[in-house]
Formats: structure tokens, sequence, C-alpha cells
């Protein structure tokens, strides 16, 4: 046992000086993720497959995290990919319980609501404000982005100076998700989906160069956590 502490130490040590390498790990890790999707979407037993993998990627996420082996944009990176090909996925009549069947395990696994009753409230706040801001701008494009744009570098930002896991709790992009997709199904308006779909290319594009932004940054920003 002290044996498997001191490796993940020492791997942790790696992440933390070797910034191009953790990247580019993080990187790999994503891809494969995204390859293993798009495999089994082509299987016969799809659904129970993203169930699994959904379950596992929020698993891990909550122990790699916990340890700080995984950042909450290496989560990102992982799952927006993925996200976004199951929402572009044109098998309409599965295109939804695809999305929430892979979401919902991550959402239930990652979401520590139980850290205390003020991060709860926090939760609602935040969540609220940004299923408004949503609903007005759903039919915007420009706005749709700068919406997304400002929830990626909130989220860049929450990771790099906060405990891992405080973004799945103030700024869960799964439940975002599932709350946005639960909006059409009660309205039948799918510019909700063409807002998810902006929502995570910009936050796919936040969750590979983010890092890299907020890394240089870092140095010289008085606002960033040293």
């Amino acid at each position: 046992m002290e044996l498997i502490l001191e490796s993940l130490e020492s791997l942790i040590y790696i992440y933390e000086e070797v910034f191009w390498l953790k990247e580019c790990f993080a990187i790999l890790k994503s891809l494969i993720v995204f390859v293993l999707v798009w495999w089994i979407m082509r299987l016969q037993y799809r659904m129970t497959l993203l169930l699994y993998l959904g379950t596992f990627i929020g698993v891990a996420c909550i122990f790699f995290g916990d340890i700080g082996y995984w950042s909450d944009n290496d989560v990102l990176k992982l799952i927006a990919p993925a996200s976004l090909f199951l929402l572009a996925y044109n098998k309409k009549q599965n295109n939804d319980a695809l999305l929430f069947i892979f979401l919902i395990p991550y959402f239930l696994t990652s979401y520590e609501f139980y850290r205390s009753s003020y991060y709860v409230i926090m939760s609602i706040v935040s969540h609220a404000l940004v299923i408004s801001s949503i609903i007005i701008v759903k039919q915007n494009t420009y706005l749709s982005l700068f919406i997304s744009a400002v929830i990626g570098i909130i989220i860049n930002y929450v990771g790099a100076n906060y405990p891992p896991g405080t973004n799945d709790i103030l700024l869960n992009p799964a439940l975002i998700t599932l709350a946005v997709k639960g909006l059409e199904f009660y309205t039948k308006d799918s510019r909700y989906t063409d807002f998810l779909k902006s929502f995570w290319a910009t936050l796919l594009c936040f969750a590979y160069f983010g890092s890299w932004a907020f890394h240089y940054i870092k140095p010289g920003c008085p606002l960033y956590g040293h």
C-alpha cells in the first residue's frame, strides 16, 4: 500500500512540475474516451456500455480529483468531446436517451452535494442564474457563445483556485445540459439543442486551450491564486 501511495505521489509531482506532459496525457485520455464512445455507438448494447462508461468516468473523477491527479479542466477534457458528439449524433430517436445515459451517471457520481448546506445553496443559485441566462440568449448565436465563454472562463478559474470538485457543484456542465434538455422537452423548442451544441463546442475549446492560457496568465494575474 505504501508503495502504491509513493507511486501516486510521484505521478502527482510530475503532473504539477511538467505542465506540457500533464496536458499531453490529459488530451490522450480525452481522445481515448471519445474513441470509446464512437466505437460504442456502433454496437448493439450501446446504451448499457455508455451507462458503464459514464459511471466509471464519474467515479474516476472523484478519486483522481481528490488526490490532485486530475484538475477540473482534465475532467472537462474527458466529457466535452463525447457530449458534443452525442448531441450531434443523427439518430434522432435515440439521441437524447444516449446523451442522458452518458451524463446522468457522471452527474450523480461527481455532484458532491453532501459537502455542506452552503454549497447546496450556492449550487442552486448559480445554476438558476445560468439556466435563466440560457432561456434569454438561446435565440441569439453570438449571445449563446458569449454565455458559454463566460462559463468556460469561470470553470477554468474556479478549477485553478478552489478544491477539486467545486466546479461540479457550482457549474456542473452535465446538470446544465440535463436541465436545458428538460426545458426543450417541455417547450418543444429545438433552439435549446442549438445552444447546447455551441455550449459544448465552447467548453471543448476551453478544455483543450484554457489550461495553457491560464498557465501563462497566472504569474501576472492578481486575481489568480498562488
